[in-house]
Order: structure tokens, then sequence, then C-alpha cells
């Protein structure tokens, strides 16, 4: 029995991309010299990259490089189930034992319980809905409660966070649809859901800054890396590609 015949929000790593043994690696060396907090996220950023960008792998290792420079927090793991959970990029829709692990995730940690609640309720209401998770929506919001007592305000760290966030949101809705399949099932992924995943860790990145801060920023640096690499990359793929076409031109 595989993995993915009881939990399809899994994505294995098939050792034949180059790109796969690197992360394990890196996981592996953060793990080494830093502790489990830099391993995990290592791994966690490249793995939010590729649920940001799944067009574009090279932005994940950019992700993996930066997050060396900031700290993890458990809330990250809550976040990347949350959103395969909604843009389907494993290729099936969740089962039921992957709607009792995201929920019982936000069990543990209430103050991201609303990451749940709004990955379940997403779930339910987007293109081919899974409705049980309008009651694990439901059961999520009672967790959330417990941890609701989240103060925070403008900081000028917040302020940087929504440029970036919004650039970011202005290349997403730039592009036509995106091009990648689902694992399983090898069928295009839907852009409303792809979408409906990226404004949810927007969302969250601003969140957590605006109750945390600067200490906010640090805990989940692992996303703001990745959104930070899938701007950059963009934007340098798009640099690139102009310079080259500025050099055909020229005499």
């Amino acid at each position: 029995m595989r993995i993915r015949d009881i939990c399809s929000i899994w994505r294995g790593l098939d050792p034949s991309y180059p790109s796969n043994v690197a992360i394990v690696l890196a996981s592996l060396a953060g793990w080494a010299m830093g502790g489990s907090s830099l391993g995990l996220g290592i791994f966690l950023a490249w793995a939010l990259a590729r649920e940001l960008d799944p067009d574009h792998p090279p932005s994940a290792l950019l992700a993996a490089a930066l997050a060396v420079l900031g700290g993890y927090s458990s809330g990250l793991f809550l976040l990347l189930l949350g959103m395969r959970l909604v843009n389907r990029s494993p290729g099936t829709p969740a089962r039921l034992l992957d709607s009792i692990l995201v929920l019982a995730l936000a069990w543990a940690r209430p103050q991201s319980a609303w990451l749940a609640a709004a990955a379940f309720w997403l779930d339910a209401t987007l293109e081919r809905p899974l409705r049980r998770h309008f009651v694990f929506g439901a059961m999520a919001v009672y967790w959330m409660a417990r941890g609701s007592d989240l103060a925070g305000g403008p900081s000028p760290q917040l302020t940087w966070g929504l440029i970036l966030c919004l650039s970011f949101l202005s290349l997403c809705l730039e592009q036509d649809g995106p091009r990648s399949r689902g694992d399983a099932d090898d069928a295009p992924l839907i852009g409303a859901r792809v979408l409906a995943a990226q404004l949810l860790a927007v969302l969250c990145a601003l969140l957590t800054t605006w109750w945390w801060q600067a200490a906010g920023i640090y805990s989940w640096w692992s996303l703001w890396s990745a959104v930070f690499s899938v701007v950059g990359w963009r934007a340098g793929s798009w640099i690139w590609r102009w310079l080259a076409s500025r050099a055909k031109l020229s005499p």
C-alpha cells in the first residue's frame, strides 16, 4: 500500500528529479548545522514555493536558500497542507484521513486554526467541491475561538510585506492560468483553486505580521522567503527576456 492510497495530500519526492535530491540534502544539512528548526524551515520554504508557483520550480530552490535567514513555526505545516487541500496539486481530492489530519493540526495550534477553517470552506465551495468540509470548517472555527486572543497593529514590517504581497498577486493575476498538472491524475490544475491557495498564503503572511510584527516575520520566514522568491524569479525572468529582446534589436 502506498502513502497516497490513504493520504491524498501527500506529495512524494521522486529521486529522478535533481531538485528533489537537492532539497533533501539541503534540509539534512540545515538540520545538522542548525537543528530541526532550520532543516524544516528550508524544506517548508521549498514546498510552499512549489504550491505558490507550480509552473516555475526554480523559484522553490531560491526560497530554500533564503530560508536560512529566518526561523520556523509549526503553523507553516498547517498552511502547506491547507494549500494542497485547496489547489489539489497532489491530483486528487482530500481523503477522510487528510481532513482529520488538518483538523488535528488546527486543534494542536488554535492560533492558526483559522487556516484550516479557510482551507476547508474554500475546498467545499470551489469547483468540484468536497461538501463534508463545511462541517470540518465549522469544527476548526471552534478551535479557532480558543486562540482568538490575538492582538496586533500596523508596523513598518506590515507595510513592506503588503507591498511584496501585492506584487506577488499582480504576477499571479497576470498569467492566463496554471500549466502544471496534478501528481496523481495528470489533469491540469484548476486556475481558481490555485489562485485561492495563493490568496490563502498571502492572507496568512499579512495576518501573522499584523499580529506578531517582526517576530511573526521571523517565525514565518519560510513563507516570506517563498513569496519573495516567486516575485524575484518572475521579475528576473521578465528582465532577462527584455534584455534579450533589446539585444536582438540592436545593430
